[in-house]
C-alpha cells in the first residue's frame, strides 16, 4: 500500500508540474527551461539529501547506469517534452508523453528479459488506443 500511495502522489505532483512548466514556457525557451528545471531539481534533490541521505553504491558500473538514465531521461526526455509543451497544448502533449510505460515495458521485456502480465498487456493495449485517441484531435 505504501508504494502505490507513493505512485498516486507522484501523478498528482507530475500533473501539475506541466500546468506551472506552461506558464513558464511563456517566456523561456525550452533548452533554459531544461537547464532551469535540472538545475533546481539538483539543488532540491541535495539539499534532501544533506538532511536525510545515505549513500549507498555496490560499484561505479551502477553509477554509470544512473548517469545514463539521467542523461537520458532528465537530460534528452525533458529538452524534447519542453520542445512538445512549447509547440502544443499541454493538455495534448501530456497524456502522448505519458505513454512512455509502453516504452518501459517494451524495454523491459527485450533488455531485462521481464514477462509481462495478461493485465500489464492489457493496460499497454489501453495506452495506445489512449494515444490514438488524443492523437486524432
Amino acid at each position: 500500500m505504501k508504494a502505490e500511495a507513493y505512485a498516486l502522489l507522484t501523478a498528482v505532483v507530475w500533473g501539475l508540474a506541466p500546468v506551472v512548466e506552461k506558464y513558464g514556457l511563456r517566456g523561456v525557451d525550452p533548452f533554459t527551461a531544461t537547464v532551469v528545471r535540472s538545475c533546481a531539481a539538483l539543488a532540491f534533490i541535495l539539499t534532501v539529501y544533506a538532511l536525510v541521505g545515505h549513500a549507498r553504491v555496490s560499484g561505479t558500473r551502477y553509477l554509470l547506469y544512473m548517469i545514463l538514465g539521467g542523461i537520458l531521461g532528465g537530460g534528452i526526455g525533458m529538452y524534447l517534452y519542453y520542445l512538445a509543451l512549447s509547440a502544443g497544448s499541454a493538455s495534448r502533449v501530456v497524456p502522448l508523453s505519458s505513454t512512455y510505460p509502453l516504452f518501459a515495458t517494451l524495454f523491459s521485456i527485450l533488455a531485462l528479459g521481464e514477462r509481462p502480465s495478461v493485465t500489464t498487456l492489457i493496460g499497454c493495449a489501453l495506452i495506445v488506443v489512449g494515444a490514438v485517441l488524443v492523437g486524432r484531435e
